[in-house]
């Protein structure tokens, strides 16, 4: 899964990526002065659930957090065999 948007901050706005996959979440955002990157190698948290987290630690850049606005969410499909071999036998393979 990817998630883009932007975190708006009473000194700025910034634009973030999450990602989540099997192996984990990572965060990027994209300070004026320097990118924030962080990664847990646990995919047991959800990409904004992480940024929510975060966002205290922020605050020092971007003054008082107003919002999190999401601009686009996209799920990144697997192709695996087991997957395709799922599919073929559901309709009537």
């Amino acid at each position: 899964m990817l998630v883009r948007g932007k975190i708006a901050g009473n000194k700025a706005s910034v634009p973030f990526t999450a990602r989540k996959d099997k192996k984990g979440v990572e965060i990027k955002v994209d300070f004026p002065d320097e990118e924030f990157t962080y990664s847990v190698d646990c995919p047991c948290l959800e990409p904004l659930e992480l940024l929510g987290l975060l966002l205290p630690s922020f605050e020092e850049k971007l003054g008082e957090i107003h919002g999190v606005f999401v601009e686009e969410v996209k799920e990144e499909k697997s192709h695996s065999l087991l997957n395709s071999l799922r599919r073929f036998l559901s309709k009537g393979g």
